[in-house]
């Protein structure tokens, strides 16, 4: 009889309290966090193939221009979440240029006379979001990115600003890169 068996057997007719049990059962945290791995795993390749679904319906359904602003408003969304990060670099782009080429971006390119700016993301098998599966994720779903960097930029910039994908993982590049322009 296996240890798990015997105890929720023996607790079952009494034998133990529930300090008794939690000590008993917490004996092997490796097989509770191979579990909790196996079942995270399990649960993002479902959220991930009912993301592309959903994107797969929303490209069928919803025309080229709403499609986009329905995805760029996420992406903005998602953003906003991180405002106060952002916040902190207001009026400050060069700031904001070397806080993100901590985590995200391999080089950053800013022309303060053009308005403009390049942000290079570092090569990458996957999309920075966790709801893509780069094998059955739309490249639709980009817009998103393009909607998270206009939030960023125009919380640091104080103004409109629009962009553009260069390059993106989902559309079959090595990174995503973007470019910028101020108004």
């Amino acid at each position: 009889m296996k240890r798990n068996e015997f105890i929720r057997k023996a607790c079952s007719v009494g034998m133990c309290s529930c300090a008794g049990f939690s000590l008993l059962s917490a004996g092997s945290s490796d097989e509770k966090s191979d579990d909790s791995e196996k079942k995270l795993k399990q649960t993002m390749e479902f959220i991930q193939k009912r993301f592309a679904r959903l994107m797969q319906g929303l490209n069928s359904s919803v025309s080229g221009e709403t499609r986009k602003k329905i995805l760029e408003d996420v992406g903005r969304s998602c953003a906003g979440s991180y405002r106060d990060s952002f916040i902190k670099f207001k009026d400050d782009p060069e700031g904001f240029l070397n806080f993100i080429k901590k985590d995200w971006a391999e080089r950053t390119e800013y022309d303060k006379a053009a308005k403009t700016m390049r942000i290079v993301g570092h090569k990458t098998e996957r999309c920075v979001c966790p709801f893509v599966e780069k094998s059955i994720t739309p490249k639709e779903f980009c817009d998103c990115s393009i909607g998270f960097n206009k939030e960023a930029l125009e919380i640091v910039f104080g103004k409109p600003v629009d962009v553009k994908i260069e390059e993106s993982v989902l559309r079959g590049g090595e990174r995503c890169t973007f470019i910028a322009a101020i108004k």
